[in-house]
């Protein structure tokens, strides 16, 4: 019986400095705004930046959550458990992870375009999984959804969860020789973030788990020349 392709929890990346904290934008070449024109896609709040007070509002945000936060980090490193607060690497590139956000960067007709809306959190309902699948057998990189059984709501899971037999639907395949690289970027929690880089020069910022990241992109990252056959990952 041949094993199930792989696959991993991922959707659009969301901002980690304060000026866009659990924001994100979507960009033409010139960095014009093109979530207008994503056909099919649900309206959402448009993109700013957090001036002055919105900044200050997100750090003290953070202060109070860490001091909140600090016992049960306390406790779990006296019984041995490897949590701790999440750190962010080196930034890379303050023009999208500090003055901006972009999680897709396309001209028109570009393959970043095609993405589902689904992989974005804000706008996809709260019990819609999304993952990535890689398959070796026909070369394929999907995007699927299911429904989960999950308790709580949007902001607070309370576990439990399954998914909801007859919910799967394939949202997205594409070629993986149109995939021409991947990178872990470095200015996220835990490094959960990475890009993928499309043949005609689009890319999209996504994020996963940590292990899910480093097992995308050891397989995207590695690039397919031109010309070559699509069915090695």
């Amino acid at each position: 019986m041949d094993e199930k392709p792989e696959r991993y929890r991922v959707e659009f990346a969301s901002g980690t400095a304060a000026s866009v904290a659990k924001r994100r934008s979507f960009r033409d070449l010139e960095r014009n705004d093109i979530e207008p024109d994503l056909p099919g896609w649900p309206p959402q709040r448009t993109f700013a930046v957090r001036g002055f007070f919105g900044k200050l509002g997100q750090y003290a945000l953070s202060a109070v959550t860490g001091l909140l936060m600090l016992p049960l980090y306390i406790i779990a490193d006296a019984l041995g458990s490897p949590a701790s607060p999440e750190k962010r690497g080196k930034l890379e590139e303050r023009e999208n992870e500090v003055d901006d956000f972009p999680v897709m960067w396309a001209g028109v007709d570009e393959t970043a375009r095609t993405l589902p809306w689904q992989l974005d959190p804000s706008r996809r309902p709260w019990r819609l999984v999304t993952e990535i699948e890689l398959s070796e057998t026909d070369g394929l990189v999907r995007i699927l959804s299911y429904e989960d059984s999950a308790r709580g709501n949007r902001y607070v899971s309370w576990g439990g969860g399954e998914q909801i037999p007859g919910s799967e639907a394939v949202l997205w395949s594409l070629p993986r020789k149109e995939i021409v690289g991947a990178e872990i970027k470095r200015y996220s929690v835990a490094e959960s973030d990475f890009k993928v880089s499309f043949r005609d020069g689009s890319w999209v910022r996504l994020t996963s788990s940590p292990s899910g990241t480093q097992w995308i992109v050891g397989l995207l990252g590695q690039g397919i020349p031109e010309g070559d056959p699509a069915t090695a990952l």
